[in-house]
Formats: structure tokens, C-alpha cells, sequence
């Protein structure tokens, strides 16, 4: 674990690079379809392609949030505390990517 350190600033600012087009792309499609009903809604997130940007945006700033969580868990927290707080900062990540594929996937494959 000698590159622990390097491997996450890496990883955290490859995130960050990566949100910045998704992010685009996310406001371009959310302005652009203000003031339409639900089910045109529903169909531009049920398209194929909006569906695995949509999910690769939400994955990977979940990832983003949790490395930086982490660091933030590192620097101020001590004690017993800080394992249970990385464990939820773990589970917060992993719990809002299954979430979110699992409504992509009913949105845009089980109808």
C-alpha cells in the first residue's frame, strides 16, 4: 500500500475529469426537456444511450463523492468512529449506484 495515496488523488481527479463532459450532457438533456410531461421524460432516460450516460454519471460521481468522503473521514475523524464512517461511506456509494441502475434498468428494459 506504498501508492495508496497517489492511486486515489489519481483516481479521484480522473472522476472529476469524467464528470465534466457527463455533466454537460446532463444539463443539455435536463434544460432541454423542461416543461415536458413524464413520459417524454421517461423516454429520453429509457433510450439506450441516455440510459448508460445517465448511469456512468451517477456511478462515477458516487465514486467521486466517496473518495472525497473518504478524506474527509481521514483527515477529522479518530477513533472507533472512523471505521463505521468509511463502512457507511462505502455503503452510501454502493447503495446509490444500485439504486439508480436498478431504475434505469426498469425504466429502459422492463418497461
Amino acid at each position: 500500500m506504498a501508492h495508496k495515496g497517489t492511486s486515489t488523488f489519481i483516481i479521484q481527479r480522473a472522476t472529476a475529469a469524467l464528470m465534466i463532459p457527463l455533466g454537460v450532457w446532463f444539463l443539455i438533456g435536463v434544460v432541454s426537456h423542461l416543461g415536458a410531461n413524464y413520459m417524454v421524460a421517461r423516454e429520453w432516460v429509457g433510450q439506450w444511450w441516455n440510459a448508460a450516460l445517465l448511469a456512468a454519471f451517477i456511478t462515477i460521481g458516487a465514486l467521486h463523492m466517496r473518495i472525497g468522503m473518504a478524506e474527509i473521514i481521514a483527515d477529522y475523524i479518530h477513533g472507533g468512529l472512523k471505521g463505521v464512517l468509511s463502512i457507511l461511506n462505502w455503503l452510501a456509494a454502493l447503495s446509490v449506484i444500485a439504486g439508480v441502475l436498478w431504475a434505469l434498468y426498469n425504466i429502459s428494459f422492463a418497461g
